[in-house]
């Protein structure tokens, strides 16, 4: 994969700049994310242990933990999802509904599946992440049925538990697990090369360990 695009200044939402930085106001201070386990039916739910905040692709001390687990109800389906891995490679992609960036990507992605395959054998998930209803496009889930977004989608709690949990500090953002639930790599920026990239990192997460 090739390194990500840099963190832009926070509320940058110009379309030349190469990522927008999530406000995140209080990073995760301990190791163990927060059970939601009082949270009302229906609602986003954490479990696990929390990765450090994301700061660089080199040397990613999350490489090799296992990732929190996400439970909640599908944005387009009302389904209910758990996004873990499940002896498979999993790829969670994190938006934001504001930002431009997001929104080139998801329109990119989509576009491009209209006539392409994501490799079979890896779960693609999304969660709705800093959903703020005095910006644009929303409610992300109109955002995304509206573009015809196929696959399965999570909204963070307010309390913003996900972002906590995975580290995020800017959108849009990625993490990859391979199929022993460990993280692989984690990434911050549009996907470099656009949907042929994500799809080559498919085809890695697939391959045999060296």
């Amino acid at each position: 994969m090739t390194t990500p695009t840099t963190t832009a200044p926070a509320g940058t939402e110009s379309a030349d700049a190469p990522v927008v930085t999530a406000p995140v106001d209080a990073p995760a201070t301990s190791a163990e994310a927060t059970s939601a386990s009082d949270a009302p039916p229906g609602q986003t739910e954490v479990f696990g242990t929390a990765l450090p905040q994301f700061e660089q692709l080199e040397d990613d001390p999350a490489v090799g933990r296992t990732p929190p687990v996400v439970v909640g109800p599908d944005l387009l389906t009302g389904e209910s999802v758990r996004i873990e891995s499940q002896g498979r490679p999993m790829v969670v992609a994190f938006y934001a509904h504001w930002c431009p960036h997001c929104q080139a990507e998801v329109d990119d992605l989509t576009k491009w599946l209209e006539s392409n395959e994501l490799p079979a054998g890896v779960d693609f998930y999304a969660v709705s992440v800093l959903e703020d209803p005095t910006r644009g496009n929303h409610p992300p889930e109109k955002w995304l049925r509206d573009k015809g977004w196929q696959h399965p989608v999570v909204a963070d709690t307010p309390a913003l538990s996900v972002v906590d949990a995975f580290g995020l500090q800017s959108v849009p953002y990625l993490v990859a697990v391979d199929a022993n639930n460990e993280v692989v790599l984690r990434f911050a920026g549009n996907i470099p090369g656009g949907p042929p990239e994500l799809a080559a990192l498919f085809t890695f997460l697939l391959e045999p360990p060296s």
